[in-house]
């Protein structure tokens, strides 16, 4: 493969549309300083397709001194690394932002070769998230993967309603003025699970959007990197339509085996591959003598994608824990749900932030009080949407603020 002079002035021609659309963007995601300052080492963007991947890259374009942005989609039949040391040699760029890497066959020893042998800096994305998570052990310490999320709450609000809040912290759980302050929010909560958090959806409104990532996911980003057969594709299909439709207490491994009828390694396989991708959320037990398997769910909004019946007021239980779920992750806390010594389902959710062992109970408005109460000695809340703030209530939305 050559770089050829052509391919290059191609490069360029659509580096200045790049540039346009750019300035388009006038907000920031909240990751992008996180991007933006990471030293020589090569950053790897991971995340759902529509989360703003390719809108980080453009912005990087027009801060970025010597920069030049590259979809790998629109080149066939060029070599990467000459590519990179003539652009670096003949135009002075040094740093090359590549989107839909993933379109570039081996790119991972492309990267690595730019690395070694040239004073390059790269920032890369795919639109597959789990090939370029997996590419973390083949980059070893040359690049480092960011984890990019939908907006969370707080972000969903500076970008849908141009209001900018501040960030809170956990101990901010008993504060009740900013409590009073951000249940103002609360009756977005519905929109932000139903789709509000894919920002994708600011420019898209169609709901079929959510359903065409999915597809793709499937179609694509599955068989791409795993190698899943059209057999596998089928099954992972009959297994988000169960899961959609059904509550979240009991949905397990082997639940899911039994139900759609697969055997529990597969069903394994097939959650391990969408917990990858940003669909599914799995959530470990904690507690003595209880069968080890997780609790699975799904990242929202991609519950509606198979969902039988659409109103939302029947699935607001399960879209509620998926929220509080995908907000703990999304600030690197590790959530884990709870069991009695029988395996009898006890209170919700425990969670340890900055060493301190917090309960959590999720639940409507008039959640009950009485299980909770008989926890000592924790710090212990029930999370309700709509909104409560009298104790030991707090607001669900709360999670989507830290």
């Amino acid at each position: 493969m050559v770089s050829t002079q052509d391919s290059i002035n191609k490069i360029f021609e659509l580096n200045e549309i790049a540039k346009k659309q750019a300035e388009e963007y006038t907000k920031k995601r909240e990751i992008y300083s996180e991007i933006k300052e990471s030293g020589k080492t090569f950053i790897g963007i991971a995340g759902l397709r529509g989360v703003g991947k390719t809108t980080i890259l453009k912005q990087l374009l027009l801060e970025c001194k010597n920069s030049i942005y590259i979809s790998l989609d629109t080149l066939s039949n060029i070599d990467l690394f000459d590519l990179a040391k003539s652009l670096f040699e003949n135009y002075n760029i040094k740093i090359l932002l590549f989107d839909e890497i993933n379109y570039y066959n081996n790119w991972q020893l492309a990267l690595k070769n730019i690395y070694d042998f040239t004073d390059i800096k790269i920032y890369f994305t795919s639109s597959v998230a789990i090939d370029i998570i997996n590419s973390k052990t083949d980059l070893s310490r040359r690049a480092i993967i960011k984890k990019m999320y939908p907006f969370s709450f707080r972000e969903y609000i500076y970008f849908n309603k141009n209001k900018k809040l501040d960030k809170l912290n956990i101990k901010d759980i008993n504060n009740m003025e900013k409590l009073k302050e951000i249940n103002k929010y609360d009756y977005l909560f519905e929109d932000y699970v139903s789709g509000g958090n894919i920002p994708t959806r600011i420019k898209e409104k169609n709901p079929e959007i959510f359903k065409n990532i999915l597809e793709k996911i499937l179609e694509k980003d599955l068989v791409y990197s795993l190698k899943f057969t059209g057999k596998d594709i089928i099954n992972v299909r009959s297994m988000l339509e169960f899961i959609s439709n059904s509550n979240i207490d009991n949905m397990s491994y082997s639940n899911i085996a039994k139900n759609i009828n697969i055997n529990k390694y597969k069903a394994i396989k097939y959650i391990w591959a969408l917990e990858k991708a940003f669909v599914l959320n799995v959530v470990k037990p904690s507690g003595t003598n209880v069968i080890k398997e997780p609790k699975i769910m799904l990242c929202p909004p991609f519950r509606f994608c198979y969902l039988k019946n659409k109103d939302i007021k029947d699935i607001l239980g399960q879209l509620r824990e998926e929220f509080f779920v995908e907000s703990a992750k999304m600030n690197n806390i590790d959530v884990f749900y709870l069991k009695g010594n029988r395996g009898e389902k006890t209170l919700d959710y425990i969670a340890s932030i900055n060493k301190t062992k917090y309960i959590f109970e999720i639940g409507g408005k008039n959640k009950t009080r009485a299980q909770i109460l008989n926890i000592k000695n924790e710090e212990r809340y029930i999370l309700t949407q709509p909104a409560n703030i009298v104790n030991p209530y707090r607001p669900l939305i709360f999670f989507g603020f830290l």
